[in-house]
């Protein structure tokens, strides 16, 4: 079971079902390098080619005096880290909603990384599976906080675990006669 205490060098937990999940749990990602090679691909691929971002003269005359990367890379990058966790792998069903909020900037050569932490839980949708909503942090090398923001991850229950019985269905009155 993880720990409180987030330590980025432990070994990933693998198959984490919804029953190991409690508030406060928290899981670090490994370290990833936003490279250049990151900003030119993603700026393909999503078709954003704002100056910002793809031409360094201009940006060279901004107050960030350089490129920066997309808001969103710097998000894919962070689903990717949650998964370099192992805390989803075999589980994760779905990721239906994300909160993301800019704090500041990433730069190609960053090295960036996630902090989950459990924020809290719901038991639906189903017998199968819960939800689990996460405070979600990427930090720089610098432990600048680039983005935060919340998850809501649905994760499948242990299907080793004694089955919660079926609540009894509701019926609708039988109509009266009169």
């Amino acid at each position: 079971m993880p720990s409180r205490t987030p330590n980025p060098s432990a070994a990933p937990v693998r198959e984490l079902w919804f029953e190991a999940y409690e508030p406060g749990l928290a899981f670090a990602s490994p370290g990833r390098t936003l490279t250049e090679a990151d900003l030119v691909l993603f700026a393909g691929l999503s078709g954003d080619l704002t100056s910002l971002h793809t031409d360094e003269e201009h940006a060279r005359r901004t107050p960030f005096r350089t490129r920066i990367a997309h808001g969103m890379l710097v998000q894919s990058i962070a689903t990717g880290l949650a998964h370099r966790t192992g805390i989803f792998e075999g589980t994760l069903r779905a990721l239906p909603a994300m909160e993301i909020r800019w704090k500041s900037t990433a730069f190609p050569g960053d090295t960036l990384r996630l902090l989950l932490e459990v924020a809290r839980l719901d038991p639906r949708p189903s017998r199968r599976s819960g939800r689990v909503y996460f405070d979600a942090t990427v930090r720089n090398q610098k432990d600048q906080v680039v983005s935060e923001g919340s998850w809501e991850v649905v994760v499948l229950r242990d299907p080793g675990r004694d089955p919660e019985p079926e609540p009894p269905a509701a019926r609708d009155p039988e109509p009266s006669r009169a």
